[in-house]
């Protein structure tokens, strides 16, 4: 049913990834040759007054370590020869989403309802990928 999944996940938050990771094992269980696009975004620093104390390159290095955290976290999380592809966005959360599952033709968008442990409701952001985009979203609590 599903066989072209976008992952969503944040990097600061490993345990909810990893269950929405395992959520996803789980929904392509039966599916031949699953593609798993794991997405972290890296928002822009916004505030001109802290970026001009911050070195030349921050956002690129940051993008950097992000990709290679990425990777550290998906090999430990998905299976040995799952086809995964890594995706680090810079820009804004439901923004990148959305252009990503339609670039990358996605079959389904998974995220959480929050990257907030424990939060009571939907993020902004979670509520604007599911309203903009085109592609059905799964939510997980």
């Amino acid at each position: 049913m599903y066989k072209n999944l976008l992952i969503a996940i944040d990097l600061n938050n490993l345990d909810s990834a990893k269950y929405v990771v395992e959520t996803c094992l789980k929904l392509t269980a039966h599916e031949e040759n699953p593609v798993y696009r794991v997405v972290t975004i890296i928002e822009p620093m916004d505030d001109s007054f802290i970026s001009a104390f911050l070195p030349k390159n921050f956002d690129k290095s940051v993008v950097e370590e992000a990709n290679k955290a990425l990777h550290t976290f998906t090999e430990a999380s998905f299976p040995k020869g799952a086809k995964v592809q890594h995706i680090v966005a810079h820009g804004t959360i439901y923004e990148e989403i959305n252009r990503i599952a339609e670039e990358k033709n996605v079959d389904l968008i998974v995220m959480l309802a929050s990257s907030k442990p424990n939060a009571a409701g939907l993020s902004t952001n979670t509520v604007k990928v599911a309203r903009f985009s085109d592609k059905p979203v799964l939510v997980l609590r």
